[in-house]
């Protein structure tokens, strides 16, 4: 399941299909077949603009995040665990000393807030080693502690891969059919999530974080490519494919649609 939705992602994501079609424009420019040519040349320029752009992005990733506003702890239920994804925090660079923060960060600072807000006992922290020796579930684990939460309140969850590692992992070390958590992770992965959590017996309350659609005008205009759109972006595609892949596979549960996936 994780090579397969990996895999068939890369044919979907804006760079590597732009460079395919890239690919069969030179093809058809050596075979002398210039009509085709420029036709892939047109379409490799659309799918690496369009998701590059404000408008892209809020085409793609909007339907994502609207699901799933960010709500303040004192709006949120008391759960009996708060849980974290891991997908924060990257391996060290070559000359660094600890793990880089990068924009899904905030999904540990959000779980530290949680339980400060006494919204949960304890934190699960969920992740595997992606690169490197230390797993992304240690490395949370070591910002919560520096974020002022106990390590007597963490546990560590370090086998899982993916999304749905993560909840079948984490449903090991609780009581799942009685268990109702606080689950803390991007708003555009919360949809999939959830229905893997809600799956493997888990009551969920989201707590969104990682809004990456701009609520602002930015000073560049919204039409000019950027880099961090077409990474917002390729990350909802992302999302879009593992979602309607696992429900192909019958991964979900056929009872959890989008009516009874859990919310806030």
């Amino acid at each position: 399941m994780f090579t397969f939705t990996k895999v068939l992602s890369l044919f979907v994501y804006p760079l590597s299909l732009g460079v395919f079609l890239i690919g069969l424009s030179l093809l058809g420019q050596l075979r002398g077949n210039r009509a085709a040519a420029g036709l892939y040349t047109f379409f490799a320029l659309m799918v690496l603009y369009y998701p590059s752009t404000e408008f892209g992005v809020e085409a793609i990733a909007k339907p994502l995040e609207a699901r799933y506003p960010a709500f303040s702890p004192e709006e949120l239920p008391d759960g009996d665990t708060i849980v974290v994804l891991g997908g924060g925090i990257e391996a060290e660079g070559v000359y660094g000393r600890w793990g880089d923060l990068n924009h899904a960060s905030d999904r540990v600072i959000s779980a530290a807030e949680l339980w400060h807000a006494k919204k949960a006992p304890k934190v699960i922290v969920s992740g595997g080693s992606t690169q490197g020796p230390i797993s992304e579930a240690s490395r949370m684990a070591d910002l919560l502690k520096r974020l002022g939460v106990p390590a007597s309140a963490i546990s560590l969850e370090e086998k899982s891969l993916n999304t749905e590692g993560n909840a079948r992992e984490v449903a090991t070390l609780t009581n799942a059919g009685s268990q109702h958590i606080l689950l803390v992770t991007s708003s555009v992965h919360m949809r999939r999530a959830a229905a893997y959590f809600t799956a493997y017996g888990f009551r969920v309350t989201a707590a969104p974080t990682d809004h990456r659609v701009p609520r602002y005008p930015n000073t560049v205009p919204g039409w000019m490519p950027q880099i961090k759109h077409l990474d917002a972006s390729t990350e909802a595609i992302h999302e879009w494919v593992g979602y309607w892949v696992a429900k192909q596979l019958g991964r979900f549960d056929p009872v959890v649609s989008d009516s009874s996936e859990a919310s806030a």
